[in-house]
């Protein structure tokens, strides 16, 4: 076979095919990772109770069961706020975290068919040498 040929082909699907499935996969990844820690829906309910947790008024008026119903109320929502905060900063945080591996790896197969001759010619360089 020609050399030529093979190295075109190979230059074609790195570049080309190579590149295409590598992108595909780093957004498969960090659409899982942005569903798994359901950053959206987090987001849509961040106040709302823990647990859907809360209490009920009682029948009739008593001021001291009304300001009861409202402090638990509010402590329920802030616990819930606190809890999806913490779910909501781990998700962005690991999409981050893909997010760089996946810049380093898409670098890392940029170079590679350049880097790699480059580090054979100067190791065998620094054996003459």
């Amino acid at each position: 076979m020609n050399a030529a040929l093979i190295a075109g082909e190979y230059l074609w699907w790195q570049y080309e095919a190579g590149l295409v499935l590598m992108f595909e996969a780093w957004m498969n990844v960090q659409w899982f990772l942005l569903h798994f820690f359901s950053v959206p829906e987090l987001l849509k309910s961040l106040f709302a109770p823990f647990h859907r947790m809360r209490e009920r008024k009682k029948q009739g008026f008593d001021l001291e069961d009304m300001f009861e119903v409202f402090a638990i109320n509010i402590l329920m929502r802030i616990v819930g706020a606190l809890v999806r905060l913490v779910f909501i900063v781990a998700g962005l945080a690991a999409q981050v975290v893909a997010f760089v591996i996946g810049s380093l790896i898409l670098a890392t197969a940029l170079l590679s068919p350049i880097a790699i001759p480059a580090l054979f010619i100067s190791g065998v360089r620094l054996m003459i040498f």
